[in-house]
């Protein structure tokens, strides 16, 4: 038998992702996901950003699956529901969204702890009253908020406005 072994590449220029096996196993032999479910995770993981943002609509999912879009739907649904992806923010109609870290990463392997604290803290449900800072803030504490609020924003590569949701 003939062994074939890839020639290593110092420096990978195309698409690349990093996967958990476990995780990737979980999810297949998970019995609430159907074949359908599975396709389109598929599909997100093959539209898969920079720092695990995925920024694709779910009419162009369902192009590039070729899965009607109201089962497009119900899958992101319930992989949101599992955890495997958060809705990050919005622009317009479009969710853009983010892919649990421990499942796969795009990025550098030094930023993985990096996003794995974003997603922590993003995946926090919000329980408390939101501040209103017109009225109950003291204008210099405001104005320190507004500088962490850039600064978290930044660090951990997440829109203000999501930023704004977990402070």
């Amino acid at each position: 038998m003939l062994n074939v072994y890839p020639t290593p590449r110092k420096h990978l220029k195309s698409n690349y992702a990093r996967y958990f096996l476990d995780d990737l196993i979980d999810l297949g032999t998970d019995r609430d996901f159907s074949g359908t479910d599975l396709r389109v995770f598929l599909v997100i993981i093959g539209n898969l950003g920079y720092d695990n943002i995925i920024n694709i609509s779910q009419s162009e999912l369902a192009a590039q699956s070729n899965i009607c879009q109201q089962d497009i739907s119900k899958a992101i649904k319930k992989l949101i529901s599992k955890g495997y992806l958060q809705v990050i923010d919005k622009i317009g109609r479009r969710n853009i969204y983010m892919l649990n870290p421990n499942i796969a990463f795009r990025s550098k392997a030094e930023n993985l702890k990096e996003l794995k604290q974003a997603w922590d803290k993003a995946s926090i449900p919000n329980t408390q009253k939101p501040i209103d800072l017109d009225t109950d803030l003291d204008p210099d504490l405001e104005d320190k908020l507004d500088d962490k609020v850039e600064e978290l924003s930044q660090k951990f590569k997440i829109p203000q406005s999501k930023v704004r949701q977990i402070s």
